[in-house]
Protein backbone atom coordinates (compact mmCIF):
# COMPACT_ATOMS: atom_id res chain seq x y z
CA UNK A 1 0.00 0.00 0.00
CA UNK A 2 1.18 3.50 -0.82
CA UNK A 3 1.08 6.34 1.70
CA UNK A 4 1.38 10.11 1.32
CA UNK A 5 2.15 12.54 4.13
CA UNK A 6 2.50 16.28 4.62
CA UNK A 7 5.95 17.64 5.46
CA UNK A 8 7.00 21.28 5.53
CA UNK A 9 3.70 22.33 3.99
CA UNK A 10 4.20 20.04 1.00
CA UNK A 11 2.98 16.62 -0.03
CA UNK A 12 5.59 13.86 0.29
CA UNK A 13 5.44 10.29 -0.94
CA UNK A 14 4.33 7.88 -2.01
CA UNK A 15 6.07 5.46 0.38
CA UNK A 16 5.25 1.83 1.05
CA UNK A 17 4.17 0.41 4.41
CA UNK A 18 7.71 -0.40 5.53
CA UNK A 19 9.01 3.07 4.73
CA UNK A 20 5.95 4.61 6.37
CA UNK A 21 6.65 2.64 9.54
CA UNK A 22 10.25 3.87 9.52
CA UNK A 23 9.05 7.46 9.29
CA UNK A 24 6.75 6.92 12.26
CA UNK A 25 9.51 5.23 14.26
CA UNK A 26 11.98 8.04 13.56
CA UNK A 27 9.49 10.72 14.62
CA UNK A 28 9.14 12.35 11.18
CA UNK A 29 5.46 11.38 11.20
CA UNK A 30 3.75 12.40 14.44
CA UNK A 31 0.08 12.30 15.52
CA UNK A 32 -0.56 15.75 13.99
CA UNK A 33 0.93 14.84 10.59
CA UNK A 34 -1.63 14.72 7.79
CA UNK A 35 -1.59 11.39 5.95
CA UNK A 36 -3.55 9.90 3.07
CA UNK A 37 -3.71 6.57 1.28
CA UNK A 38 -5.78 5.49 -1.74
CA UNK A 39 -9.14 4.43 -0.39
CA UNK A 40 -9.34 7.19 2.21
CA UNK A 41 -11.90 9.92 1.54
CA UNK A 42 -9.75 12.77 2.88
CA UNK A 43 -6.40 13.57 4.42
CA UNK A 44 -6.42 12.94 8.17
CA UNK A 45 -4.03 13.54 11.06
CA UNK A 46 -2.14 10.33 11.69
CA UNK A 47 -3.22 10.38 15.36
CA UNK A 48 -6.96 10.47 14.56
CA UNK A 49 -7.05 7.38 12.40
CA UNK A 50 -9.31 4.80 14.00
CA UNK A 51 -7.40 1.67 15.07
CA UNK A 52 -9.73 -0.66 13.21
CA UNK A 53 -9.60 1.33 9.98
CA UNK A 54 -5.84 1.70 10.17
CA UNK A 55 -5.33 -2.00 10.70
CA UNK A 56 -7.59 -2.88 7.79
CA UNK A 57 -5.77 -0.42 5.58
CA UNK A 58 -2.39 -1.80 6.54
CA UNK A 59 -1.29 1.32 8.40
CA UNK A 60 1.21 1.25 11.26
CA UNK A 61 -0.18 1.11 14.80
CA UNK A 62 -1.59 4.27 16.33
CA UNK A 63 -0.03 6.66 18.87
CA UNK A 64 -0.19 4.32 21.89
CA UNK A 65 2.52 2.26 20.19
CA UNK A 66 5.59 3.11 18.15
CA UNK A 67 7.57 1.30 15.48
CA UNK A 68 11.09 -0.07 15.88
CA UNK A 69 13.12 1.64 13.18
CA UNK A 70 15.08 -1.57 12.53
CA UNK A 71 12.64 -4.48 12.45
CA UNK A 72 9.46 -2.50 11.79
CA UNK A 73 7.47 -4.22 14.56
CA UNK A 74 5.18 -2.35 16.95
CA UNK A 75 6.03 -1.94 20.64
CA UNK A 76 4.73 0.18 23.47
CA UNK A 77 6.80 3.30 24.01
CA UNK A 78 8.34 1.99 27.26
CA UNK A 79 9.76 -1.00 25.38
CA UNK A 80 11.76 1.15 22.95
CA UNK A 81 15.12 2.84 23.39
CA UNK A 82 15.81 6.17 21.70
CA UNK A 83 19.05 6.58 19.73
CA UNK A 84 18.86 10.19 18.64
CA UNK A 85 15.67 10.39 16.56
CA UNK A 86 15.46 6.60 16.06
CA UNK A 87 13.53 4.19 18.28
CA UNK A 88 14.95 0.68 18.66
CA UNK A 89 13.44 -2.34 20.40
CA UNK A 90 15.31 -4.53 22.88
CA UNK A 91 15.76 -7.27 20.28
CA UNK A 92 17.43 -4.96 17.77
CA UNK A 93 19.38 -2.88 20.29
CA UNK A 94 22.59 -5.05 20.37
CA UNK A 95 22.84 -5.17 16.57
CA UNK A 96 22.04 -1.49 16.24
CA UNK A 97 24.65 -0.54 18.85
CA UNK A 98 27.22 -2.68 17.03
CA UNK A 99 26.44 -0.90 13.76
CA UNK A 100 26.96 2.43 15.48
CA UNK A 101 30.35 1.32 16.80
CA UNK A 102 31.34 0.20 13.30
CA UNK A 103 30.38 3.60 11.90
CA UNK A 104 27.41 2.34 9.90
CA UNK A 105 24.90 5.16 9.53
CA UNK A 106 21.20 4.69 10.03
CA UNK A 107 19.89 6.94 7.27
CA UNK A 108 16.32 5.68 7.30
CA UNK A 109 14.43 6.58 4.17
CA UNK A 110 16.78 8.10 1.62
CA UNK A 111 15.71 11.18 -0.27
CA UNK A 112 17.86 11.09 -3.36
CA UNK A 113 19.38 14.18 -4.90
CA UNK A 114 17.72 14.95 -8.23
CA UNK A 115 19.38 15.79 -11.52
CA UNK A 116 19.07 19.58 -11.35
CA UNK A 117 20.25 20.03 -7.76
CA UNK A 118 23.24 17.84 -8.60
CA UNK A 119 23.83 19.96 -11.71
CA UNK A 120 23.98 23.06 -9.49
CA UNK A 121 26.48 21.31 -7.19
CA UNK A 122 28.69 20.38 -10.16
CA UNK A 123 28.47 23.95 -11.45
CA UNK A 124 29.68 25.31 -8.09
CA UNK A 125 32.57 22.82 -8.02
CA UNK A 126 33.46 23.76 -11.59
CA UNK A 127 33.67 27.42 -10.62
CA UNK A 128 36.06 26.51 -7.80
CA UNK A 129 38.22 24.54 -10.23
CA UNK A 130 38.12 27.46 -12.68
CA UNK A 131 39.46 29.81 -10.01
CA UNK A 132 42.19 27.28 -9.17
CA UNK A 133 43.19 27.07 -12.86
CA UNK A 134 43.93 30.79 -12.89
CA UNK A 135 46.99 30.09 -10.74
CA UNK A 136 48.69 27.53 -12.99
CA UNK A 137 47.42 28.32 -16.49
CA UNK A 138 49.58 31.47 -16.98
CA UNK A 139 52.70 29.54 -15.94
CA UNK A 140 51.98 26.71 -18.42
CA UNK A 141 51.29 29.21 -21.18
CA UNK A 142 54.57 31.01 -20.56
CA UNK A 143 56.64 27.83 -20.55
CA UNK A 144 54.94 25.50 -23.05
CA UNK A 145 52.61 27.50 -25.30
CA UNK A 146 53.71 29.00 -28.62
CA UNK A 147 50.94 30.09 -31.02
CA UNK A 148 53.35 29.79 -33.95
CA UNK A 149 54.24 26.17 -33.19
CA UNK A 150 51.27 23.75 -33.52
CA UNK A 151 53.14 21.03 -31.62
CA UNK A 152 53.66 23.27 -28.60
CA UNK A 153 50.00 24.31 -28.71
CA UNK A 154 48.94 20.66 -28.34
CA UNK A 155 51.57 20.12 -25.65
CA UNK A 156 50.23 23.06 -23.65
CA UNK A 157 46.66 21.82 -24.00
CA UNK A 158 47.72 18.35 -22.89
CA UNK A 159 49.56 19.69 -19.83
CA UNK A 160 46.61 21.86 -18.81
CA UNK A 161 44.20 18.94 -19.26
CA UNK A 162 46.40 16.61 -17.20
CA UNK A 163 46.75 19.13 -14.39
CA UNK A 164 42.99 19.76 -14.40
CA UNK A 165 42.14 16.04 -14.23
CA UNK A 166 44.67 15.42 -11.45
CA UNK A 167 43.60 18.46 -9.42
CA UNK A 168 39.92 17.56 -9.75
CA UNK A 169 40.71 13.98 -8.73
CA UNK A 170 42.50 15.14 -5.57
CA UNK A 171 39.69 17.61 -4.85
CA UNK A 172 36.89 15.04 -5.13
CA UNK A 173 38.76 12.17 -3.47
CA UNK A 174 39.71 14.17 -0.39
CA UNK A 175 36.38 15.92 0.11
CA UNK A 176 34.11 12.95 -0.63
CA UNK A 177 36.35 10.55 1.30
CA UNK A 178 36.61 12.88 4.32
CA UNK A 179 33.26 14.69 4.40
CA UNK A 180 31.05 12.71 2.03
CA UNK A 181 30.58 15.74 -0.21
CA UNK A 182 32.47 18.32 -2.23
CA UNK A 183 31.95 22.02 -1.37
CA UNK A 184 29.38 22.24 -4.17
CA UNK A 185 27.40 19.34 -2.70
CA UNK A 186 27.72 20.81 0.79
CA UNK A 187 26.13 24.05 -0.42
CA UNK A 188 23.29 22.03 -1.99
CA UNK A 189 22.91 19.77 1.09
CA UNK A 190 23.89 16.62 -0.77
CA UNK A 191 26.02 13.71 0.36
CA UNK A 192 27.54 10.67 -1.36
CA UNK A 193 26.97 7.38 0.49
CA UNK A 194 26.88 3.62 0.00
CA UNK A 195 23.43 1.99 -0.49
CA UNK A 196 23.13 1.33 3.28
CA UNK A 197 24.11 4.87 4.21
CA UNK A 198 27.77 4.20 5.02
CA UNK A 199 30.36 6.80 4.01
CA UNK A 200 32.75 6.17 1.13
CA UNK A 201 36.37 5.23 1.66
CA UNK A 202 39.08 7.28 -0.02
CA UNK A 203 39.68 4.40 -2.45
CA UNK A 204 36.04 4.26 -3.52
CA UNK A 205 35.95 8.06 -3.75
CA UNK A 206 38.88 7.95 -6.17
CA UNK A 207 37.27 5.16 -8.19
CA UNK A 208 34.05 7.18 -8.36
CA UNK A 209 35.96 10.15 -9.75
CA UNK A 210 37.70 7.99 -12.36
CA UNK A 211 34.29 6.60 -13.32
CA UNK A 212 33.09 10.20 -13.75
CA UNK A 213 35.91 10.76 -16.24
CA UNK A 214 34.42 7.93 -18.32
CA UNK A 215 31.26 10.01 -18.67
CA UNK A 216 33.20 12.35 -20.94
CA UNK A 217 33.42 9.51 -23.44
CA UNK A 218 29.62 8.99 -23.39
CA UNK A 219 28.90 12.55 -24.58
CA UNK A 220 27.67 13.24 -21.00
CA UNK A 221 24.88 10.65 -21.35
CA UNK A 222 26.28 9.03 -18.20
CA UNK A 223 25.23 12.12 -16.25
CA UNK A 224 21.84 12.48 -17.93
CA UNK A 225 20.64 8.99 -16.97
CA UNK A 226 20.42 10.22 -13.36
CA UNK A 227 17.35 12.21 -14.39
CA UNK A 228 15.50 8.99 -15.30
CA UNK A 229 16.80 6.59 -12.63
CA UNK A 230 14.60 5.70 -9.65
CA UNK A 231 17.52 6.26 -7.26
CA UNK A 232 18.95 9.16 -9.29
CA UNK A 233 22.12 7.21 -10.09
CA UNK A 234 24.41 8.51 -12.80
CA UNK A 235 26.74 6.12 -14.64
CA UNK A 236 29.58 6.60 -12.14
CA UNK A 237 27.17 5.91 -9.24
CA UNK A 238 26.13 2.64 -10.84
CA UNK A 239 29.71 1.57 -11.51
CA UNK A 240 30.78 2.30 -7.91
CA UNK A 241 27.50 1.40 -6.16
CA UNK A 242 26.98 4.81 -4.60
CA UNK A 243 23.99 7.08 -4.02
CA UNK A 244 23.67 10.87 -3.71
CA UNK A 245 21.16 11.78 -0.98
CA UNK A 246 19.79 14.98 0.50
CA UNK A 247 20.88 15.85 4.02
Amino acid sequence: MQWYYAEGGRQAGPVDDEAFQSLVGSGRIVPDTLVWSPGMANWQPYGTLHAGVATAAGAPPLPDTRICSQCGRAFSTDELVAFGSSLVCAYCKPIYAQRLREGVLNTGLHQYGGFWIRFVAVFIDSLIMLVASLFYTPFVNMTAYDPHDPARVFIAIGILSAIGIALRGIYETLFVGRYGATPGKMVCHLKVVRPDGRPLSYQRSLCRYLAKVLNDFTFLIGYVIAAFDDEKQALHDRLCDTRVIRT
